[in-house]
């Protein structure tokens, strides 16, 4: 609580907040928002079809204030070569929001992280963010976080770019050096930065999206009953690229079953019997 106080100062006589700082004073701007961790496991937000949706990877569709929405928190991605060693920093982190929900043909996930730096070219010294959503293709149990576990356990990687707002890549991976880009792209992806006037509300929402029933090798399959997923976020700003980055540390499972899901009508009912019972 303390700290909390200690950062609504700060921005109140104009000082300057660190990205660690944003991250632990974004905790505090909606207590609504339910704390995951690696190896929880969260239900999907299910859209009926009578709703409909203008564009299905609007990032800023008012769809989204019914989608549960999470947060968790991502560390620095562990050193593995010496090049990311040279720039590992342990007590850096960052809070990122996410919303995962299905419409009949559609599975889509909403990313929203604080940065206060739109980054959106590389150069020689500067970096473009990034962000990322893995998922293992044959269970968690045995595939790494990291990339994948070998040819034998490996992860399909959704993957965008700042410098491309409406693409989003389809990758495969089974270890580090193995990315590959997957010959048949079917991904759908918006990004919008908000560019608010306060820190705090300087921040990247971004929706990935892909039809449920596309089939193909190394293609995540988003109709078995529960899906590992793991995040990171590259911040230009901070010098982000290739290995250093922010990432789940460990995999967040998704209830993809129909008894898990949460749909619209859960929050009817939900309202309603809040109103009789008042």
């Amino acid at each position: 609580m303390q700290r909390s106080i200690n950062y609504l100062a700060a921005l109140l006589i104009g000082l300057p907040l660190s990205g660690t700082a944003l991250a632990e004073f974004s905790e505090f701007e909606n207590p609504n928002i339910q704390e995951v961790e690696p190896w929880d496991t969260i239900r999907i937000g299910r859209v009926p079809d009578d709703i409909y949706l203008r564009d299905i990877d609007d990032p800023d569709d008012i769809i989204w204030d019914r989608i549960p929405a999470y947060r968790t928190y991502l560390s620095v991605a562990p050193p593995v070569h010496p090049s990311t060693k040279l720039r590992f920093n342990a007590d850096s982190g960052t809070n990122l929001y996410f919303q995962v929900a299905r419409t009949s043909d559609y599975f889509l996930v909403r990313l929203r992280w604080k940065d206060t730096t739109q980054n959106i070219g590389t150069t020689i010294d500067g970096f473009r963010d990034a962000a990322a959503i893995q998922f293992a293709l044959n269970g968690s149990t045995d595939t790494s976080y990291m990339m994948g576990s070998g040819p034998d356990s490996p992860v399909n990687i959704w993957y965008w770019r700042s410098d491309h707002e409406f693409h989003v890549e389809d990758l495969a991976a089974g270890g580090y050096g193995s990315t590959t880009m997957l010959p048949d792209q079917q991904l759908n992806g918006h990004a919008a930065y908000n560019d608010g006037r306060a820190p705090v509300d300087q921040e990247w929402h971004l929706v990935m999206a892909r039809k449920i029933g596309e089939e193909g090798d190394h293609k995540i399959d988003l109709t078995q009953d529960q899906i590992p997923i793991s995040f990171a976020v590259w911040q230009g700003a901070d010098g982000g690229r290739d290995g250093n980055k922010h990432v789940t540390q460990g995999w967040i499972l998704l209830d993809n079953s129909l008894e898990g899901g949460k749909s619209f009508d859960d929050d009817k009912a939900q309202a309603s019997t809040q109103t009789s019972n008042q």
